[in-house]
């Protein structure tokens, strides 16, 4: 049961790995077929933006766990615990909003593309862009998680300073 927990954890990570590994293979497939053979692949590229997009919104979702997104904390690390705290509450919220955005954009291109297939293999775009939503709500709650254990620590933090008094 530990095993499937630690999987279903990491999902993300794991598709955006896959999609990155098949990435590269194919794109390096398609290197040696069109360069030596001189017969390259008529779907490279519909498969390319396939696994890219996959890749890009689960490995996001990834971030948002890790704490690997980019940071720029110049500003927040010469500011007092109070203000900082504000700062970060602020970062999530502003983040929040522009997550739901991106998240109502996904829906709304994965609804308007319903009819569409890619050229070659006929794979509906609804396929190709539920990764959009699927990711974004993953970071949405990937980004929670983390925020909630922050302040879960922060309250520690404090119950054990008020402790010592």
């Amino acid at each position: 049961m530990k095993k499937v927990k630690t999987v279903l954890i990491n999902l993300d990570a794991i598709i955006s790995g896959i999609s990155l590994v098949i990435v590269v293979c194919i794109t390096m497939a398609g290197v040696i077929m069109r360069k030596i053979v001189g017969q390259p692949f008529a779907w490279l590229e519909e498969m390319q933006l396939f696994f890219l997009i996959w890749m890009i919104f689960f490995a996001g979702s990834t971030a948002f766990r890790t704490g690997g997104q980019v940071s720029i904390d110049l500003i927040a690390n010469r500011l007092k615990p109070k203000a900082r705290k504000a700062l970060s509450v602020l970062d999530y919220i502003v983040t929040m909003l522009i997550l739901i955005y991106l998240c109502k954009g996904g829906l709304d291109l994965m609804m308007s593309v319903s009819g569409k297939v890619t050229p070659y293999f006929k794979i509906s775009y609804v396929f190709v862009d539920v990764a959009a939503p699927i990711g974004i709500l993953l970071m949405i709650i990937q980004y929670t998680a983390v925020m909630l254990k922050e302040i879960h620590r922060e309250a520690k933090l404090e119950e054990k300073g008020d402790g010592e008094e």
